[in-house]
């Protein structure tokens, strides 16, 4: 069964490479360039306004075809008068939207930053996997991708992006890093007070217990991602990491020379999951290959 991927689109060089990039990925999959028209700040005063404004709007979707160049995948183009948050997040309620790609640039110098940038916003507002791309202008055809990276502490998001990568990406290898670091769900637990105990052993004792609660057993948790493989073909490596996941991930990224990274939105529920979630963000802000974050 197909599925449905939207690209914002403004018809810059930005957008073009990312409108290329889902259609040379995803091959196959039914497009939609989606151009966001901004909104007046008041009724247009005249006709002629409004006339100015929509024939841009159908000048930049007239791009579009020659975005799309010889690829086989089906490409449509609508524009949608409205903020871009607001339209985007509707348009993939609207039309059952099974993924997002845009660049990590887009509208980064429009009035509806006031609005929260826009990719980090659809990271954390929709329900789709969103792809978000570094701002790296490709004129030619992307080259398949071979290697895969899955940051995994197996929380529910973390599963699915697994999942996600495996059938997404079905010739690439999938790297999955476990990161050890400790987390506490419970808030009651977050921190070891020094006021609360009278000496250092006392103090010390806590602060192992402490890590009883926080630390996870790693082959445990990369057990979790092996069953997820199953009996699939996938290439799966795991392997395990220690230090600040952000850091951590980031830095291995690199140096497998990653093509793609997925990565669950956040990790366990409770006191943990503010942290996490920003760890997706900071891997979306600095990563230098594309990112997709999966609820």
């Amino acid at each position: 069964m197909g599925h449905s991927i939207l690209v914002p689109y403004d018809g810059s060089q930005h957008s073009q490479s990312a409108l290329r990039y889902a259609a040379d990925v995803f091959d196959g999959e039914t497009i939609t360039a989606l151009h966001i028209l901004d909104p007046f700040a008041t009724i247009p005063d005249s006709e002629k306004q409004a006339r100015e404004r929509y024939e841009r709007a159908q000048d930049v979707l007239e791009t579009v075809p020659a975005v799309a160049d010889d690829r086989s995948t089906t490409i449509s183009s609508e524009f949608v008068y409205g903020h871009a948050i607001h339209a985007i997040l509707r348009h993939v309620d609207l039309y059952t939207i099974d993924r997002i790609v845009i660049d990590g640039s887009y509208r980064a110098d429009m009035a509806d930053d006031s609005l929260g940038n826009v990719p980090e916003t659809l990271v954390r507002r929709t329900r789709a996997p969103v792809t978000v791309l570094r701002s790296a202008v490709d004129d030619g055809r992307n080259a398949s991708l071979e290697t895969v990276l899955v940051p995994f502490d197996g929380s529910s998001p973390a599963c699915n992006a697994l999942q996600h990568a495996i059938d997404a990406f079905p010739e690439a290898t999938v790297y999955v890093l476990y990161v050890r670091y400790p987390f506490v769900d419970d808030l009651d637990h977050v921190g070891v007070r020094s006021g609360d105990y009278p000496d250092f052993e006392e103090w010390y004792n806590a602060v192992r217990t402490w890590h009883e609660r926080a630390d996870r057993n790693a082959d445990r948790v990369l057990g979790i991602a092996d069953s997820i493989a199953g009996d699939s073909d996938a290439d799966l490596r795991s392997t395990t990491e220690t230090g600040p996941p952000s850091r951590v991930i980031l830095k291995y990224a690199d140096r497998i020379e990653a093509d793609h990274v997925l990565v669950g939105s956040h990790s366990h529920d409770g006191g943990t999951r503010i942290l996490l979630g920003s760890v997706a963000e900071q891997i979306v802000r600095r990563s230098s290959a594309p990112v997709t974050v999966v609820r």
